[in-house]
């Protein structure tokens, strides 16, 4: 896995783990050099996790995606990328390899700023406003994250209503955005391969991801209880994973 990073989180993050490598290129001149030369040889990117919300970050990030659409590589955005994309959400417009997951709050500043229309963040929404975004982004599949969690390219709409954990703890978001970069490579894999049917493979890879994130928390909870962390549903993947897509006995 590689990360691409400020130069002072470099450090910290390579601490984290061997099996990460680290770029702490997005804040020097030669930044985007090192990009374009690893671009075409990433399968998926995450954007967002950590990024930060300054104006400089923004103008990277605009940058990013117009290489990433360039290279045709498939894209998870969430965290500050979606605060990024509020601020210029024509940047995404029309790329179909993209995903995007809000939670409640950024559902709402999404739709404040390309509907023009007010939604409480406290209110699960109408699954036909989840759909009416995603046409406005040009089909950009949508997941919206809550209770139940939305899943829409404007053109179909699945809900995930699996059951979870009561616990919401932070990176849990985190945690489903990189196993859907992993679904979403394997679901347009196949799709050139064999033609996925509809709702197609964004929609898929989002719907089989948000399942098994639901299912880490809720085997996750019931060995922890309120004391669960992220890193306890980190722990559950492979056995989860095994369950629901491997096994005959998947309800």
């Amino acid at each position: 896995m590689h990360v691409f990073c400020e130069k002072e989180a470099g450090t910290v993050i390579k601490t984290y783990s061997p099996e990460l490598i680290v770029h702490p290129v997005l804040d020097t001149e030669y930044g985007m050099e090192e990009i374009d030369s690893w671009l075409p040889r990433l399968h998926c990117i995450v954007l967002g996790p950590g990024l930060g919300r300054n104006q400089s970050m923004l103008g990277r990030i605009s940058l990013i995606l117009e290489k990433v659409k360039s290279f045709n590589v498939p894209i998870v955005i969430d965290a500050d990328g979606l605060w990024h994309l509020t601020t210029n959400p024509n940047i995404l417009k029309g790329y179909r390899k993209a995903v995007v997951t809000p939670n409640a709050m950024e559902f709402s500043r999404l739709v404040k700023t390309i509907l023009c229309k007010d939604v409480p963040p406290n209110v699960l929404p109408d699954p036909k406003l989840v759909a009416e975004l995603s046409t406005a982004l040009g089909h950009v599949t949508v997941v919206h994250k809550g209770a139940h969690d939305i899943i829409s390219n404007g053109l179909y709409t699945e809900t995930c209503d699996a059951v979870g954990s009561p616990r919401r703890c932070g990176g849990q978001g985190d945690l489903l955005a990189g196993t859907l970069a992993a679904f979403l490579i394997w679901s347009l894999a196949h799709h050139q391969q064999h033609n996925c049917p509809a709702p197609g493979p964004e929609v898929i890879a989002a719907w089989g991801a948000c399942r098994l994130a639901r299912g880490c928390a809720a085997q996750a909870y019931n060995q922890c209880g309120r004391s669960m962390t992220t890193t306890d549903l980190i722990s559950q993947i492979h056995s989860e994973f095994t369950r629901l897509y491997e096994s005959e006995t998947f309800l």
